[in-house]
């Protein structure tokens, strides 16, 4: 099975990190760009790749997030999202969001997130998000435990915990 995970804003990858690590270990391929979202190419450029690795999810965090349901939206790929930066967002990175089609996105709020708020993004889904969408809680922010992060991932994909 392949993945493709989106680091959030203030974020990058660290193949150090547990995250990285058992993504590695438990996927075939994972696809882990390193992001500058400011740069104006970045979604079309993450886009492309995505296209071409061709994973069974994609997953992203706060903007990250954001990327990743557009992107699995347009490519009919199932998303994990972690407080996606649907609303909230410091800036408006350029994306393209016409050409959207039906998936599913599991959604990930943290109940003290003070970044991006959880019952905004629900709204904002329900109101415009195209798909098919289940949310769950988690005790935490802004930024996602490793425990959360595996836990949430393994109950979507369905690996035994």
């Amino acid at each position: 099975m392949k993945i493709a995970y989106l680091h959030g804003l203030e974020s990058s990858i660290d193949s150090s990190s547990l995250k990285i690590i058992w993504l590695n270990d438990n996927f075939s391929q994972v696809y882990t760009p390193s992001i500058n979202y400011h740069n104006t190419n970045s979604f079309t450029n993450i886009l492309t790749q995505i296209k071409k690795h061709k994973p069974d999810y994609i997953v992203g965090s706060s903007m990250g997030g954001y990327f990743a349901y557009l992107i699995g939206a347009s490519l009919e790929i199932p998303t994990i999202l972690f407080n996606p930066a649907v609303i909230g967002r410091s800036f408006d990175p350029i994306v393209d969001d016409i050409t959207l089609k039906e998936t599913s996105h599991s959604v990930f709020l943290g109940k003290t997130d003070e970044v991006i708020n959880g019952a905004q993004v629900q709204s904002y889904f329900s109101r415009f998000g195209i798909g098919e969408f289940s949310y769950t809680s988690y005790n935490g922010g802004h930024r996602v435990l490793a425990e959360v992060f595996i836990n949430s991932i393994k109950d979507v994909v369905g690996f035994l915990k």
